[in-house]
């Protein structure tokens, strides 16, 4: 295996595979795996100092972004939904003991990241990180992921399938009278029994790959996310900041004996997108250089067992802003509210009726040097003392029928069902 460090550009080392390197770091009480994309994984882990809603976490995150920082350290977390009433006008909130923090974010001082391609990893961090980094690593040469037997699919009653489908038809009465154009409802799974959540997304990760997936370990939950959606990217360059957003919207099961046709053809998958790429552009247009917004086609992508269409929306961000105020003007992700977003936001919280948690909201980090990765927190459960739950929901537009809209649901909360309720063999 190929490693290479800060210190030490070519080391060589045993194969180490990226499962039993998250097997080895499973007892950190404060680490995260992220899928970056279709190639690379970052593992790393913290102590502190923990953020939460109680504290100044907007200076504290700002007063550590400098173009000049290194390059490995940085916060990390998640922002759950009810967090975006610190940047945009949302209904009061529901109170939840059942639900995680609405945010939590760590000091990382390094990390690894995992190259798929190349099998190999490499290492960035401080001397003191780079010393228990390659510890983790030669621990894990001893680490084997367990046989799991996958359990049934989503859990419903009929109860569950009459509300989702009622909320259905009164989100269709207000786009009807023009009240909204497109809103995202979402009903809860609840209750489930975890036997080993880092077993389960393991394994959920094997089988069903999502480029935004993510394992996230804070103290006492576990937050595990199979996303396929980029809610937000910063990357520094010689130009100044750029941004970056691809919106999902559009679903049809990979069985499916026409499904790219059918989800290419289709006027109301299309005008799903079209509405939310608009509103992205909106959003990243309140922090953008004029003029440097622009839209990619629409495009048809494999995720894992679904088809989904998606956008790329890029930008110049402008000058004197950073990634905090990129993330501040597009969250909560449009993809996943509605359009217009306050007016969706308001429908959600009568519909829906309670707390989402981290659901639609995001999952990533602040680098210290100014980048940023945030994932959109769709197909992703909360654990807490073996009991996990998740949400799942749908984009609903003018020609949406409700019991369709339901099946979709069952259909995106498939595997990540299977594998919560997975069993040891």
């Amino acid at each position: 295996m190929r490693l290479t460090t800060d210190s030490n550009p070519d080391l060589n080392l045993p194969t180490v595979g990226l499962n039993a390197v998250c097997l080895a770091l499973q007892e950190n009480p404060y680490s995260a795996v992220l899928d970056l994309g279709s190639n690379e994984t970052m593992v790393t882990w913290g102590s502190g100092p923990v953020l939460s809603e109680q504290d100044d976490w907007l200076s504290a995150i700002r007063s550590t972004q400098h173009t000049d920082a290194a390059n490995h350290s940085g916060w990390l977390g998640w922002l759950g939904y009810e967090a975006g009433c610190h940047f945009e006008r949302m209904p009061s909130r529901f109170q939840s003991n059942e639900q995680p923090p609405a945010l939590c974010l760590w000091r990382y001082q390094g990390f690894l990241i995992h190259h798929h391609d190349q099998q190999s990893w490499s290492i960035r961090g401080e001397p003191t990180f780079q010393r228990k980094a390659l510890t983790l690593l030669d621990q894990a040469k001893d680490q084997v992921p367990p046989f799991l037997q996958p359990g049934p699919g989503t859990p419903h009653t009929p109860q569950q399938a009459d509300h989702f489908q009622q909320g259905v038809k009164k989100a269709l009465q207000h786009i009807q009278e023009g009240h909204i154009y497109q809103v995202n409802l979402s009903w809860e799974v609840q209750g489930l029994k975890v036997e080993n959540a880092l077993h389960s997304y393991l394994h959920l990760r094997e089988s069903n790959p999502a480029a935004r997936g993510a394992y996230i370990r804070a103290s006492d939950w576990i937050i595990l996310s199979n996303s396929p959606e980029l809610f937000l990217q910063t990357e520094r360059t010689a130009n100044g900041l750029r941004a970056k957003s691809v919106p999902i919207k559009g679903t049809v099961p990979a069985q499916h004996p026409h499904a790219r046709q059918t989800l290419s053809e289709s006027p109301k998958e299309q005008a799903e997108l079209t509405m939310i790429t608009d509103l992205v552009r909106n959003d990243l247009g309140r922090v953008s250089r004029p003029g440097t917004v622009r839209a990619s086609p629409r495009r048809i992508r494999v995720c894992g067992d679904l088809f989904h269409a998606e956008q790329s929306v890029e930008s110049m961000v402008s000058p004197g802003l950073d990634s905090l105020d990129v993330l501040s003007a597009c969250f909560p992700p449009g993809s996943v509210t509605g359009a217009p977003k306050v007016r969706a936001m308001e429908l959600i919280h009568e519909i829906e009726g309670r707390a989402r948690g981290v659901y639609t909201g995001a999952i990533g980090f602040f680098m210290d040097n100014g980048n940023a990765h945030w994932n959109v927190a769709i197909r992703t459960a909360s654990i807490h003392k073996g009991i996990g739950r998740f949400h799942i929901g749908a984009g609903i537009v003018a020609d949406s029928d409700p019991e369709q809209e339901w099946l979709e649901t069952l259909a995106k909360g498939n595997m990540l069902a299977r594998w919560l309720q997975a069993q040891h063999e």
